[in-house]
């Protein structure tokens, strides 16, 4: 699949590794029936992101629910097809204890520059979950944990504990249903409070 590559550093401190990006052809790639990557690991650096519409978002603030991490790009348009599934996604799981957290890489190093385009995305595809900037230590650990090469979108669930559960790089047609059911099976998942398990 041919890829779009990713033009100069897109945020401060982002690595090197966003160099791969993300746009393709009509040929749509075989996603696997299972994630591209099946991980039990926990973010450590990566512990916040600067909302597009004020504040930020803290992962702690999370806990309890499924989440799913959408790394993505206005310009993108892989990025821009998948986030209409996303949203549905999002409507439809979101009173079981589903969130989604769009986070934003732009070709740019201007923050402000990156919220504006976060939102203007946000008024064209009527996104209703929170979206925020994309910080580079997120795809450090990904690339550490995960062998994340920096194509977006790359989509991350993460259980009711806080724990990376599936990581996903890109998101072809006809593969909704995967998504989706990992998603339920998350959802599935009882959650136990730290206090509760003695940690």
């Amino acid at each position: 699949m041919r890829r779009e590559h990713i033009v100069g550093v897109m945020l401060v401190l982002v690595p090197a590794v966003l160099a791969a990006g993300c746009d393709g052809d009509d040929a749509e790639p075989e996603w696997p029936v299972e994630p591209d990557v099946l991980m039990l690991f926990r973010f450590e650096e990566f512990t916040s992101a600067s909302r597009t519409d004020g504040g930020e978002i803290a992962l702690r603030s999370l806990m309890g629910k499924v989440v799913l991490l959408n790394l993505f790009g206005t310009w993108s348009s892989d990025c821009r097809r998948s986030t209409p599934l996303l949203v549905s996604l999002y409507e439809r799981y979101r009173d079981q204890g589903f969130e989604i957290i769009g986070l934003a890489y732009e070709q740019t190093q201007d923050v402000a520059q990156t919220k504006r385009a976060a939102e203007a995305f946000r008024d064209e595809f009527k996104v209703p979950y929170i979206l925020a900037v994309g910080p580079g230590i997120l795809w450090r650990e990904l690339q550490q944990n995960a062998n994340a090469m920096g194509d977006l979108p790359t989509i991350v669930l993460m259980d009711r504990q806080g724990v990376v559960r599936d990581v996903f790089e890109g998101l072809p047609r006809g593969r909704e249903a995967v998504l989706a059911d990992r998603i339920e099976r998350l959802l599935a998942e009882p959650y136990v409070p730290l206090a509760e398990r003695g940690g």
